[in-house]
């Protein structure tokens, strides 16, 4: 799907509301017939806006009051802008409030009248004031609350919980493009009483600085989200509040006087400053293409806006989003052997001068998978000439041959402003320190590509060329599997993340040639590894995207010309933007710009370069394993998810993969478009229904549809839900463009194959959720669907790609007296982590037809460890919320369900308990006790066992419980419940729980059916 830029309308901040200048006219006639109560103010032509400053029922000291009052005054006067101050509620209503562009509560809230504050009619004029557009500013104690009005804490932002003592501290300027933070250095000493917040307020505000956590304040508990200013578009208005202005001295400091100001002069619409870019909403994703199976790992963005999407199956794709058309321009042919036991394609990346050259270039395997290839090739409008490649380097790649499955995709390209290409060819199977001084493996490479497509070296790599035993490509070392990185645009540093031995996922700053050392690591820290929290349970991490691996993402180029009105925002300029396949989410770093020494001893000088903060972003929006990300020339975000199983499996369903825009919509938002059908393919005529239920705009806003189904740049129907029949055979790409009233569009394409029908896959033998024990053969049948193949000739075995993320599957061979294939999956006790679900996916592709394109079918399913750790649970619930996934130093995977209460459950889902006899359960008599509870389908289901967990001081330490297991006969959700009926709120939790165990004779043969 594809959109617009959203049409032209006024800065919300270059006037003020017709609504109070109307007032303010009204004023200033009364003036005109001699009125005396507005005297005491300049003519509408001395100053730029006027500012009411309110010190009513005050908090703060009478000394901080007067010295914020006099404050305003003097910017005022300094900047040319109004002030009158008052400590008279009386002052909030209609008439007298419309005379101002903004109302300073100076360290003061909207009490209610008997603690000396506003009355009801009060309220419901400030009330009305902002929503008719005015500008509210709060300095410090005027998120102390009005805890009967919660409008008004939606105002601020937050509330007051408590407050630290005055000690000094670091502020972290996160924000550099808002007026109110624009001249702030990136951390901001200062001393003053620090506040913590009853519910941090990030989700709803955007939030300018933060309070330094790890500059050892007392008083403020660790780990809390406390930012200390923010501001936000709300009911109408916009509000800006500080925490700052808890002393007079705040007041004569420059830095926060010009904190102060920009304040103001925002709230008061006299300069603009965007307010959305943090907070939740205000980006929407549009889906460009669905994702197709293959495997995509790697985007980038041409100048026109063509999107390339590299595919580790061999396929570079190519997303037109005038049209909507996705076509496959360059197929590298791997058999299913290379495709499922090699590198496959892993990197992309486009040449500075694409758009005169037409130059890209790809990091891929041979055909035979033995050998990496960096080249490059000439791209056309939709398609890529392979016998244009130029072949820069040969390296050594890797087959699958032992244990382990697939090796993940390892590779990286980028180029810096001079016009080097930066490869990155990590390797996890190699030791920490990857590879030697001549072992290109595992290290960071820069080269200098030439027009006749050779390279140089550039001057300035590790080694000098001609250096004996070293190879002079390389350019950085020391990193396990720098599988992904980038280049800062302005700096030119190179950012890249690395999973290391102990499962810590380190972030590298690389500004020279050399032998890397200590991260970033996960808890933000410059440390070594051994010092860093390990990602996940203290296992590592090397399954590659999927897995967990935090990802490099792209460094946003803010460019203030664009005419693309959703571009990111300038606040996102220079942060790096990361994200996790497995935790499905994404977060910005931010650097240090400069260095900084400080006057307080404890808190200790910081370097230009320094990690600042890690922010999260796009937290309202789901994902299932986004893989690639980069900003396009538009300033918009292009991300790569190729959902369960690295695309569709049949007909209808995409299984969540998808090529996607983000833009940055702020407080509007763009028509959305979605097609849904009924079928994809199939022989001609083929009739297909499309609906555009899920497009349009919220609350019912009136929308047109417009459908070419042939793809001839016509109109084929304008209904909402229409169908058509295809009556000759090829590839069409169906595309609906839908228009909102404001003439803003969105696309959404979908391709519709005639004359060619899916093959259809079915796995037999091995059940999902299935479980099995290390160093277990698992074997399976496939059987193949294929109407165009013949129903009743032979399997070709050597097409189906099987994909595991554990074991090596071996290869296929035809069953006897059937069209059907066998396998098998042979796992070794050393490769298989104790606990965990893990995909096993099988594809078959077809051979097309005469005039129609070739379509692949896939199947896959879960196989789950016989030994699985409690907290690797899929969902928890129950009346008390749930249990949590605590840390626990002696537990076996590093944590441990705690916080069980009566009534609490887990569930592990698809779990299938053919062959399971009995299950095993380590806990922890550490409180009530209680009993434990196997159910089946819902926490209420079936009972298929359970088993009693003594309470504390029964005399024994850890426990392991044993109970009889029945199967409920198939696949489904399986529920661990949790329960005492004497527990109450009183009384300690039941117990912890470590792990689950399950044995059978069968264990271990994946659920055998």
């Amino acid at each position: 799907m594809s959109s617009r830029p959203l049409s032209g309308s006024p800065s919300p901040h270059a006037h003020p509301p017709a609504s109070i200048a109307l007032t303010a006219l009204l004023a200033l006639l009364a003036l005109i017939i001699g009125s005396a109560a507005v005297a005491s103010f300049p003519r509408a032509s001395e100053v730029s806006f006027r500012v009411l400053v309110y010190s009513g029922a005050a908090h703060g000291s009478r000394e901080t009051v007067r010295a914020g009052v006099d404050a305003v005054r003097e910017l005022g006067a300094r900047n040319g802008f109004g002030v009158e101050a008052t400590d008279d509620p009386a002052v909030f209503e209609d008439a007298g409030l419309a005379r101002f562009h903004a109302v300073v509560f100076n360290n003061t809230t909207a009490a209610s009248e008997g603690d000396g504050g506003l009355d009801d009619e009060g309220r419901a004029a400030l009330q009305k004031y902002v929503r008719a557009g005015g500008g509210w500013v709060g300095l410090h104690d005027a998120s102390a609350g009005a805890g009967d009005w919660d409008w008004y804490e939606g105002l601020v932002g937050a509330t007051l919980d408590r407050s630290a003592p005055v000690q000094p501290g670091r502020i972290k300027v996160l924000d550099h493009a808002h007026p109110s933070t624009v001249t702030l250095p990136d951390l901001w000493e200062r001393t003053e009483g620090r506040y913590t917040w009853r519910t941090g307020p990030s989700a709803t505000v955007h939030t300018l600085a933060r309070i330094g956590v790890r500059d050892g304040n007392t008083g403020l508990d660790k780990g809390v989200d406390r930012p200390w200013s923010w501001c936000q578009d709300y009911d109408g208005g916009r509000s800006w509040f500080t925490a700052g202005g808890d002393a007079p001295s705040a007041f004569r400091e420059e830095d926060f006087l010009a904190h102060l100001l920009g304040g103001i002069e925002w709230a008061a619409a006299a300069k603009p400053g965007d307010c959305t870019a943090t907070r939740a909403g205000s980006f929407q994703r549009t889906r460009l293409a669905t994702g197709g199976p293959g495997d995509p790992v790697d985007v980038a963005v041409a100048p026109d806006r063509r999107v390339f999407v590299a595919r580790r199956t061999g396929e570079l794709e190519v997303v037109d989003q005038r049209t909507m058309k996705v076509s496959t321009a360059l197929d590298l042919a791997y058999s299913p052997g290379t495709a499922a036991g090699s590198d496959g394609l892993t990197a992309l990346t486009l040449d500075p001068g694409f758009a005169e050259n037409h130059w890209l270039y790809l990091l891929r395997s041979d055909a035979s998978g033995e050998r990496l290839l960096l080249s490059r090739f000439t791209a056309g409008p939709d398609t890529v000439d392979p016998a244009s490649e130029k072949r820069l380097l040969t390296l050594p790649g890797r087959r699958s041959t032992d244990g382990g499955g697939s090796p993940p995709p390892t590779g990286s390209l980028a180029f810096d402003r001079e016009g080097s290409l930066y490869a990155a060819t990590g390797d996890i199977t190699l030791p920490l320190n990857a590879g030697g001084p001549n072992d290109l493996r595992g290290a960071i490479l820069r080269i200098t590509p030439q027009d006749d497509g050779t390279y140089t070296v550039p001057e300035g790599n590790l080694f000098g060329p001609g250096t004996s035993g070293t190879r002079p490509e390389i350019y950085a070392m020391g990193m396990r599997n720098p599988y992904r990185f980038t280049i800062a645009p302005a700096s030119g540093a190179l950012l890249a993340t690395d999973t290391r031995p102990d499962g810590t996922v380190g972030h590298f700053r690389i500004t020279g040639a050399g032998q890397i050392g200590s991260p970033f690591c996960s808890g933000g820290l410059p440390r070594g590894a051994a010092d860093c929290a390990p990602r996940v349970s203290g296992a590592p991490d090397a399954t590659g995207p999927g897995g967990g691996i935090t990802m490099s993402g792209p460094v946003y180029e803010y460019d203030a010309a664009s005419l693309y009105r959703t571009r990111f925002p300038e606040y996102f300029a220079g942060k790096w933007l990361t994200y996790d396949p497995g935790g499905r989410r994404f977060t910005t770093l931010s650097f240090e710009r400069e260095a900084r020494t400080s006057t307080e001893p404890r808190l200790g000088p910081v370097a230009a370069g320094e990690l600042l903060s890690v922010e999260g972003v796009f937290e309202d929006m789901e994902w299932i394993r986004p893989t690639a990300a980069a900003f396009g020339p538009d300033g918009a975000l292009y991300v790569v998810d190729p959902g369960h199983d690295g695309g569709s499996d049949r007909d209808g369903d995409d299984g969540g993969s998808g090529v996607f825009r983000i833009d940055h919509v702020g407080l509007g938002r763009l028509p959305g478009a979605d097609v849904t059908i009924d079928r994809d393919n199939g022989s001609a005529p083929l009739t297909v229904s499309f609906t555009g239920a899920g497009s349009g705009l919220p609350a019912g806003v009136p929308v047109t549809f417009a459908w070419d189904f042939d793809g001839d740049g016509g109109t084929d129907s304008t209904e909402a839900n229409p169908s058509y029949t295809y009556r000759t055979d090829g590839r069409f790409t169906a595309r609906l463009t839908v228009t909102g009233p404001e003439g803003t569009t969105a696309m959404a394409g979908q391709d519709i194959t005639v004359g060619n029908t899916r093959p259809r896959i079915a796995v037999h033998r091995l059940a999902d959720g299935g479980l099995f024990r290390a160093g277990d053969t698992v074997g399976f049948t496939v059987d193949v669907r294929d109407e165009e193949g013949g129903r009743k000739t032979p399997v070709d075995c050597s097409r189906i790609l099987v994909r595991s993320q554990i074991g090596r599957p071996g290869a296929l061979s035809p069953l006897p007296r059937s069209r059907g294939c066998r396998g098998s999956i042979v796992t070794e006790a050393g490769d298989v982590p104790r606990s965990g679900p893990y995909r096993v996916t099988v594809r078959y592709t077809d051979e097309g037809g005469p005039n129609a394109p070739e379509l692949t079918g896939s199947a896959s399913l879960t196989l789950r460890t016989a030994f699985q750790e409690a907290e690797a649970f899929t969902s928890t619930g129950g009346a008390h919320g749930g249990a949590v996934a605590g840390n626990r130093v002696d537990a076996s995977g590093g944590k441990a369900l705690t916080e069980i209460e009566d009534g609490d459950w887990i569930a592990f889902d698809p779990v299938h308990l053919g062959g399971i006899r009995s299950v095993t359960v380590g806990a922890t008599p550490c409180g009530l006790g209680g009993t434990v509870e196997f159910r089946a389908g819902s926490p209420d289901g079936p009972l298929l066992g359970s088993l009693r967990v003594p309470g504390a001081g029964n005399g024994s330490g850890d426990v392991t419980p044993t109970t009889r297991l029945r199967s409920p006969g198939g696949t489904g959700r399986l529920y661990v419940v949790f329960t005492d009926p004497a527990w109450n709120s009183e009384k300690p939790d039941l117990f912890a729980v470590d792990w689950f165990r399950f044995h059978g004779p069968e264990a271990g043969g994946a659920g055998t059916r």
